[in-house]
């Protein structure tokens, strides 16, 4: 390996942390900050970054599923009824990433979706203050998921951006308490990230040099990043994050 690729490995295992530890501090979604990092930063083709971290993206929120599963936090029919459409529409729109690239630009897209994330995150963490709900389960709930899943399948698919705006989706159109949100939609998403990366890696949509660097600097970020949480304000950091988002997203679609 020469000096060049060692830089790059290093400068990917960099932003791997950065990303990781903004995850383990805010817990927003890796693909929210690290896709568009991958295309701003290191120059990278917009359907390859998409596809190298929906893999990045599987593996960050595989353990956090598991826990909200464990706790009781994931509304099983509401996530298999998401699953129904989440599933096909993110393998079919990560197998055909390139061609609708072609179509549509992926860039453009993504900086539509970040813009738009940041829209809703600011609700989220600023002016929303839903009282504690009960859960309840309801037929139009479970009709209502299969949309929701349908819209989460194509933003993991062709940006790999997934449970941000979905979370938000949850709690104001289902009605979820925060907690089920946070956690069907993280279930759902670990899955459907799953689904997309293997189609990304049918398609040879991965960058594997650019993975080895990220995948161990966004572990060891996140560890930090969640050891050290209770010490930040979490408020002011979240309002810095959106100043990120707010820039990248921008640089995306006017870049």
């Amino acid at each position: 390996m020469d000096y060049t690729s060692v830089t790059l490995l290093l400068g990917f295992a960099a932003w791997g942390a950065i990303v990781g530890a903004v995850v383990g501090f805010t817990a927003i979604g890796i693909g929210l900050l690290g896709t568009p990092g991958l295309i701003v930063l290191f120059g990278m083709d917009p359907v390859l970054a998409v596809g190298t971290m929906t893999v990045g993206g599987f593996v960050m929120m595989l353990s956090g599923s598991v826990q909200h599963y464990r706790a009781g936090n994931v509304v099983v029919p509401i996530a298999l009824m998401f699953l129904i459409t989440a599933v096909p529409l993110s393998y079919l729109t990560a197998r055909h990433a390139r061609a609708i690239n072609a179509l549509i630009s992926l860039k453009t897209v993504m900086g539509v979706v970040i813009l738009l994330s940041v829209i809703l995150l600011f609700y989220r963490y600023v002016i929303m203050r839903s009282p504690p709900r009960q859960l309840t389960l309801s037929r139009w709930k479970l009709w209502l998921s299969p949309v929701l899943g349908a819209v989460l399948g194509i933003l993991i698919g062709a940006t790999s951006i997934s449970g941000s705006i979905l979370i938000i989706a949850c709690i104001l159109v289902l009605k979820l308490p925060s907690l089920h949100a946070v956690g069907t939609t993280s279930a759902v998403a670990t899955v459907s990230l799953l689904i997309a990366a293997l189609a990304h890696m049918q398609q040879g949509n991965i960058a594997w040099m650019a993975l080895s660097g990220l995948l161990p600097g966004v572990l060891a970020g996140a560890a930090i990043g969640a050891h050290f949480a209770s010490r930040v304000p979490r408020q002011v950091l979240r309002i810095a994050i959106l100043v990120i988002l707010l820039a990248a997203g921008a640089m995306l679609v006017f870049g």
